[in-house]
């Protein structure tokens, strides 16, 4: 029997809020795979093994380029669904580390649907997205009453015209485009970020005025 493919939501970055599925997944899968970076960081992965032993495990690192060719990103996310496969056919169940959650703007999706189309079974684990994680650590409401939640990806070309949208805006990964979203924010909002949410190196800005520089895993919320 082939194994079970499974994108494992680890949570933004405090290992406390991965679940309990997510722990007992984790804990079954022989082979785990993660995202790494080109410095050799596997942030998921890090996370993960604060909660979950990773000894005997076969860990498998996962290179995603960090650019917007369709193409070479398609043919990245097959290359990687190959490797992968070659657990499977073997009958071992492959773990995929997730930052956040699995269904936000997740690379896992794609390694998913590749595999599926080879005809192995993909399977999702629900985790906590960074915003809600960075709202509580914020110790903010996101939404009351009937207010709507819109979340906008940094790179989104329009995200200027849904900053003027009612209710609360959550800008996603937004370190590399901060200088754009402060010129496009309203002088009416109420802004709040979280830098590296839940990790040692976590920052908490009440005010995006006083943010100079921060990192690729920030959070804008604007209310």
């Amino acid at each position: 029997m082939n194994g079970t493919f499974y994108g494992v939501s680890v949570g933004p970055g405090d290992p406390e809020l991965l679940t309990l599925k997510a722990v007992r997944i984790i804990k079954s899968c022989p082979v785990v795979a993660a995202p790494r970076t080109k410095g050799e960081n596997m942030l998921a992965l890090s996370i993960a093994e604060k909660a979950v032993d990773m000894a005997g495990k076969t860990i498998v690192p996962l290179d995603f380029p960090m650019k917007y060719d369709r193409i070479a990103q398609h043919e990245n996310h097959y290359r990687i669904a190959e490797q992968l496969a070659v657990y499977l056919a073997n009958g071992q169940d492959v773990a995929m580390l997730n930052i956040g959650d699995v269904s936000l703007y997740s690379s896992c999706t794609y390694i998913a649907a590749e595999l599926a189309k080879m005809g192995y079974e993909t399977k999702m684990c629900a985790g906590v997205p960074s915003f809600c994680a960075a709202a509580a650590e914020l110790n903010i409401q996101l939404t009351e009453g009937r207010q709507p939640l819109t979340i906008i990806p940094a790179q989104y070309e329009n995200a200027r015209e849904m900053i003027d949208w009612e209710g609360t805006k959550v800008i996603m990964k937004s370190g590399r485009k901060l200088s754009e979203i402060k010129v496009m924010l309203p002088d009416s909002c109420t802004v709040f970020a979280v830098e590296n949410c839940g990790l040692p190196d976590q920052k908490l800005y009440r005010n995006i005025g006083e943010i100079t520089d921060c990192g690729y895993l920030t959070v804008v919320i604007v209310k």
